[in-house]
C-alpha cells in the first residue's frame, strides 16, 4: 500500500462540474481545517440527504490523509451503500462517474472488513469500510484488536450522531492520533446533545431546496370527518376523539397509538398512497412506496392491506438474516417491488432515488428519525431521466390523528427560508453593491371507528424551481490556473491544477493563490451570513412578508437610510441593503473590491454585532413570534 497516495494522487476537486458546490466548499473545509489552520479537534460536515454524503466521503481524504482512511458506519444497509459507491471495481463508482479521476488505476484500494479479512488484504487497502459493531472489542476478531493505534490516519464517520455510543467512542480513543471527520445530516446526536467537534461546514436544508438538490415535497394529510375509539379491544363502548380529549381519558401517546394500530384508518392510507405511487409510475419511472411501522407486527398487518389491494411489497426489518435481507433489498433495487415497508431499519443512509411516496403509519415522540424517514423520499431523480414533473414530487401521506403537526414545521420553516433566499436571488440586482433504535410502544389501544368519507389535504412545502448554477467559482478557479501557468509554463497542466487546489504555504505559487482563495471564501461567508442565513431568520421571526413594503415606516430607515424604501421596493432587499451598507460603513472602505483579509474580519465581526441591533429594533416594532 502506498503511504502517500493521498498526497500524490491527482484528483479533479475544484473545477469539477460533476461534484456539487456544497460538496466543494466542504471539501475544501475540511482541508482547511487540519492543513491550513493546524487544527486537531473533529471535524464536523453537516449535508442534508440527497446533497452528497457518500460522494464527500469519497474526496475528503486527498491532500488530509497521510496514510490510511476508516470509514464507519452505524449499521449493515449504510455500509452497503457506501461501499457499492466507492467499491474501484465498479464501471460506475463514485469516481469514475464524477469524473474525479478518469482511469481506474487512478483509484484507491477499497476493502470491506469483515471476519474474514487477512491482513495483507488490511496493509493493502487505502480506504476500509466497515459497520461499527466490527470495532466491538469483545469479539476477538475485532479491527481495533488487530491493528495498532497508528493504522489509520483519518477516520470519517458517517451519520455521526451516534458517535457517542460506547463502540464508536472507544474506536476512536484506540485511533487516538488520527484525523476524525464527522459527517451527518444534523448537529444533534440521538440523544439531543450537539456532536463533539469543530462544525466546519454545514449546509442547511433550506439552502438544498433553493438549488435544487432535493425533490419537491407535498404532505397528503389524511383528515376523517369524525373518528370515534373504544377505552380498549374489551369495551365496545365508543367515544369521539373530542370527548376523549375533553374528558381526558387517554393522553395524546393513547390517542396516536390507537390511530396507528387502527386497520380502518390505516386502510385510508394505505389506498391512497396506491393512488400517489399509480400516478407518479404512469411516467413509465418505476417510483415506490416506503412506508414506516411501529413493530414487524405492526409491519405484517400493513403488508396484507397492500397486497390485498394488488401491490408487491419488500419488508424489511432487523430479524432478517443476511441473506433475507439481501434478497428484500435487491427486490427493490431491480424494481420487482412497488411497496418498501421497514421496520427501524432504512430511517437513514438508505438511498433509492424512485422512494416517491412516504407513508407513515406510527407516530414519532421525536424528529430525528422523523426526518430521517422523510429524507428517504428526498433524493431527486437525475434530469435527464426525469420523464415527467411528477417524477421529482415526492408526497408524504399520513393519518391526521397521528399528531405529527409539530414535526412537519421543520420542513414548513425551511421551505419559507428557501422561498426568502430565492426572492433574495432574484431581486438582487436591486442591491447598490458588489441507528435509530425503535421506541417500545404499548400494545394496549383502543379501536378507533370512523364515520364519514373523510378527506385529504395536499400541502406543497418544497418548492424546487432551479435557479441558474453559479459558475463565478469555477471561472476564478480558471483564472487562477491560467495566471499559474503564466509563472510556471513547463508544467504539465495536471500538475498545476494539482497546486491551484492544495498548495503548501510559502511556495512562490502560494503568493499567487492564497490571497485570492482566501479573500473570495471571506466574501462569500459575509455574503451567505447576510442573505442566507440573517434576512430569512428575521424575516420569519417576526412573520415579514418579503415582496411587501411595511418596513419602510421602521425606525431602521429614517435618517441616513430614509432613501431606501424608496428605491428598494420589498422588505426583503431592504433588510438585506441595510445590512450590507452598515457593514460596508463600519469597515471605512466603500468599494468591496478594495477589500483586504482585515475588512472582511471587520465586517464579519461587525455584522454579527449589527444583527442583533436590526433584531431589538424589530423586536420592539413588531414584537416576537
Amino acid at each position: 500500500m502506498d503511504n502517500n497516495y493521498f498526497l500524490e494522487s491527482i484528483p479533479n476537486i475544484e473545477t469539477n462540474e460533476g461534484l456539487r458546490l456544497p460538496q466543494i466548499e466542504a471539501y475544501k473545509a475540511v482541508y482547511d481545517h487540519f492543513n491550513i489552520n493546524g487544527k486537531s479537534e473533529h471535524a464536523i460536515i453537516i449535508l442534508p440527504t440527497g446533497v452528497g454524503k457518500t460522494g464527500l466521503m469519497g474526496i475528503v481524504p486527498f491532500g488530509v490523509s497521510l496514510g490510511r482512511v476508516l470509514i464507519v458506519t452505524p449499521q449493515l444497509v449504510i455500509k452497503d451503500a457506501v461501499l457499492d459507491s466507492l467499491d474501484p471495481e465498479h464501471p460506475r463508482n463514485f469516481w469514475i462517474a464524477r469524473n474525479v479521476f478518469r482511469r481506474f488505476d487512478e483509484l484507491p484500494s477499497v476493502i470491506e472488513y469483515n471476519n474474514k479479512t487477512n491482513d495483507w488484504e488490511l496493509k493493502e487497502a487505502n480506504i476500509v469500510i466497515l459497520n461499527v459493531h466490527k470495532l466491538q472489542e469483545r469479539l476477538e476478531r475485532s479491527l481495533i484488536n488487530r491493528v495498532e493505534p497508528s493504522f489509520f490516519d483519518l477516520i470519517i464517520i458517517d451519520e455521526a450522531h451516534h458517535s457517542t455510543a460506547p463502540t464508536w467512542e472507544r474506536a476512536v480513543e484506540h485511533f487516538s492520533n488520527a484525523k476524525v471527520v464527522k459527517v451527518t445530516g444534523t448537529p444533534k446526536r440521538s440523544d439531543g446533545e450537539l456532536i463533539t467537534g469543530n462544525c466546519v461546514y454545514n449546509y442547511p436544508l433550506s439552502k438544498a431546496m433553493a438549488n435544487g438538490f432535493v425533490k419537491t415535497l407535498e404532505r397528503v394529510e389524511y383528515i376523517p370527518d369524525e373518528l370515534f375509539l373504544t377505552l380498549d379491544r374489551n369495551d365496545g363502548t365508543m367515544y369521539s376523539i373530542d370527548q376523549i380529549r375533553e374528558m381526558g381519558i387517554k393522553d395524546e401517546d393513547w390517542i396516536t397509538r390507537s390511530v396507528a394500530y387502527s386497520q380502518a384508518c390505516s386502510l385510508r392510507v394505505v389506498k391512497k398512497s396506491i393512488e400517489l405511487i399509480t400516478q407518479k409510475r404512469s411516467s413509465g419511472l418505476p417510483h415506490k412506496i416506503i412506508a414506516v411501522a411501529c413493530s414487524i407486527y405492526h409491519a405484517e398487518q400493513l403488508v396484507e392491506l397492500y397486497e390485498q389491494n394488488g401491490m408487491n411489497v419488500s419488508l424489511v426489518h432487523s430479524r432478517l438474516t443476511p441473506d433475507e435481507l439481501k434478497n428484500r433489498l435487491s427486490a427493490i433495487e431491480n424494481h420487482k417491488v412497488e411497496v418498501v415497508l421497514h421496520v427501524a431499519k432504512l430511517g437513514e443512509g438508505y438511498d433509492h432515488k424512485y422512494l416517491s411516496v412516504a407513508a407513515i403509519f406510527r407516530p414519532f415522540r421525536n424528529s430525528l428519525p422523523y426526518e430521517q424517514f422523510i429524507g428517504r423520499v428526498l433524493r431527486s431523480i437525475d434530469q435527464e431521466e426525469v420523464k415527467s414533473p411528477e417524477d421529482n414530487i415526492a408526497c408524504v401521506v399520513h393519518h391526521k390523528e397521528l399528531g405529527l403537526e409539530e414535526l412537519w414545521r421543520y420542513y414548513q420553516n425551511e421551505k419559507d427560508k428557501s422561498d426568502i433566499i430565492k426572492w433574495i436571488e432574484k431581486n438582487e440586482n436591486k442591491l447598490d453593491r458588489e441507528n435509530v433504535t425503535e421506541r417500545i410502544i404499548q400494545k394496549s389501544t383502543g379501536h378507533a371507528f370512523e364515520e364519514g368519507e373523510g378527506e385529504f389535504v395536499t400541502k406543497s412545502f418544497i418548492d424546487t424551481d432551479l435557479i441558474k448554477e453559479r459558475k463565478r467559482r469555477q471561472a476564478e478557479e480558471a483564472e487562477k490556473l491560467k495566471r499559474l501557468k503564466e509563472v510556471l509554463p513547463n508544467y504539465p497542466e495536471d500538475v498545476l491544477l494539482q497546486m491551484v487546489r492544495r498548495q503548501e504555504e510559502g511556495s512562490a505559487s502560494e503568493k499567487i493563490l492564497r490571497p485570492d482563495k482566501f479573500i473570495h471564501r471571506k466574501k462569500r461567508n459575509l455574503d451567505d451570513r447576510i442573505k442566507i442565513e440573517m434576512v430569512p431568520e428575521l424575516i420569519l421571526k417576526y412573520n415579514i412578508k418579503k415582496e411587501a413594503n411595511t418596513l419602510a415606516s421602521s425606525r431602521l430607515f429614517k435618517g441616513k437610510y430614509s432613501w431606501m424604501p424608496g428605491q428598494l421596493k420589498d422588505n426583503a432587499a431592504m433588510l438585506a441593503a441595510y445590512l450590507e451598507f452598515r457593514v460596508n460603513k463600519a469597515v471605512g472602505v466603500r468599494q468591496r473590491a478594495d477589500w483586504g483579509p482585515e475588512e472582511y474580519q471587520t465586517a464579519l465581526t461587525e455584522v454579527e454585532e449589527l444583527y442583533g441591533f436590526v433584531d431589538k429594533i424589530l423586536e420592539s416594532e413588531l414584537g416576537g413570534e
